[in-house]
């Protein structure tokens, strides 16, 4: 895997269901709630119809630290060049989101690590050794569309266990395709949920990484 690409790929996943979710909420805003034709039969055999509201289908509840596991394979486009690698996407409900990746040729060693929390946002890339700690509000791209720890949770939860391949096309100065693959789904909880940082790596600024790569 070409180094320059390890942080684009972690980081275009993340704006990915940024966007997507932001669009989600937006469009639901817009949508009445719909209505079922009630037909009654009148006494001189003609009918009458009433327009009712339809009852809204309860969500399932998730209970908090429920565990989602997946195999992920990643795909990016852009410019007609492609870049596919594999990983790991683990979920523990109102605890931490996390994604990583493994390099593409031998399969096993790790590259990179995604991993979002209600609090914290964490990107390492273990290839140059430098990462990216910082909060949603210090985020650029994240802050400027109201997109927080809930907003990127509620989107991969449902996006995830709804289907097993998701394709998005991100806003980025050149528009990126990103296709992503999901297989072995299960409740796997014994992983790591929190990553401790080596001292071996180099901090990176946020906004310094994400505003070379999408339009904010």
């Amino acid at each position: 895997m070409k180094k320059v690409l390890l942080l684009p790929i972690l980081a275009m996943l993340m704006l990915a269901s940024c966007h997507s979710s932001k669009k989600a909420a937006k469009d639901g805003d817009d949508k009445t709630q719909p209505t079922t034709t009630v037909v009654t039969p009148t006494t001189k055999g003609t009918t009458t119809t009433k327009e009712t509201p339809t009852t809204k289908t309860k969500e399932k509840t998730i209970a908090p630290g429920t565990n989602f596991t997946a195999k992920v394979r990643v795909t990016i486009v852009q410019n007609g060049k492609d870049i596919t690698t594999n990983g790991n996407l683990r979920m523990r409900y109102d605890d931490v989101i996390q994604i990583t990746l493994v390099d593409p040729l031998l399969g096993i060693t790790e590259v990179g690590r995604l991993e979002l929390s209600p609090d914290r946002m964490l990107i390492i890339d273990r290839i140059n050794k430098r990462y990216v700690d910082t909060t949603y509000d210090e985020m650029t791209a994240l802050k400027s569309k109201n997109i927080d720890f809930a907003t990127i949770q509620d989107f991969f939860w449902k996006e995830a266990q709804s289907s097993d391949e998701l394709s998005y096309t991100v806003p980025a100065k050149t528009p990126i395709q990103l296709d992503l693959k999901l297989s072995g789904k299960g409740n796997l909880s014994n992983w790591n949920a929190h990553t401790t940082v080596s001292d071996k790596y180099t901090k990176t600024e946020a906004n310094k990484l994400f505003g070379n790569i999408v339009n904010q």
